[in-house]
């Protein structure tokens, strides 16, 4: 080939390449943390993955680690891999006396937050005009086992247009390569109220989903999981 051809080829794939920023929530405070704004210069969905609410659950800020590393073919994608970095750095849940990171989003259309980091993550989500959300958690023990509370390997999605026709499409997805039925995804409505998902749902009529890994398996296959779970959602947009 032709040299200059050649260069002209590899410059057209570097423009291509999608343009990441950095933008720090909660700039200035000790919840600081930063989220990545994947920006492939083509009109399309705005996609926010989060991980790290609940500092405990790794595979959702190990997974959200790697998902803002990938190039999209369109739209936007913001990713905030440890959304509680205080809880993940001590690998607790929330720290006491800041609460439950995850009941701390509005649960009316007139608030914004009952705290400084859940204010800050409600604003980017406001700021950058979401169209889907995802939140990558882990639960204790299987969904199916009915003898716990626990809602690992589930989806659970806000009822909103299109969003259980995707919601179905990564739950069938995965479980395709799981063979114990006890241990499939199970399909869910109505995330909690005071998250960020039932939040975005309700009151920005944002399309969004708690993704719930069980943490009995190892930590690469719930990773997996994860990833899989975002590519699914991002294949179903047709941004990957």
């Amino acid at each position: 080939m032709n040299p200059l051809l050649a260069d002209a080829s590899t410059a057209q794939k570097q423009s291509s390449k999608p343009k990441v920023k950095v933008e720090t929530l909660a700039k200035g405070t000790k919840y600081a943390t930063k989220l990545y704004i994947i920006d492939s210069g083509k009109p399309g969905p705005v996609v926010m993955i989060v991980g790290g609410v609940h500092g405990n659950e790794r595979a959702g800020y190990t997974a959200a680690a790697k998902v803002k590393d990938w190039n999209i073919k369109k739209g936007t994608l913001l990713v905030l891999p440890k959304a509680n970095v205080m809880a993940v750095d001590k690998k607790v849940r929330y720290l006491s006396k800041q609460g439950d990171l995850n009941r701390k989003f509005p649960k009316s259309s007139s608030q914004k937050g009952s705290n400084t980091l859940s204010r800050a993550i409600w604003s980017a989500v406001k700021k950058h005009k979401v169209d889907w959300l995802m939140d990558m958690h882990e639960g204790f023990d299987y969904y199916k086992n009915k003898s716990t509370s626990s809602v690992g390997q589930s989806l659970i999605y806000y009822p909103k247009n299109g969003t259980k026709t995707v919601a179905t499409k990564i739950v069938s997805t995965l479980n395709r390569g799981i063979s114990s039925s006890y241990k499939k995804f199970s399909l869910l409505k109505y995330p909690v109220k005071g998250s960020l998902a039932r939040a975005a749902g309700q009151y920005l009529g944002v399309n969004s989903f708690i993704f719930e890994t069980c943490d009995n398996p190892s930590l690469s296959v719930r990773v997996k999981y994860q990833q899989l779970a975002a590519k699914t959602l991002l294949k179903e947009l047709g941004m990957y």
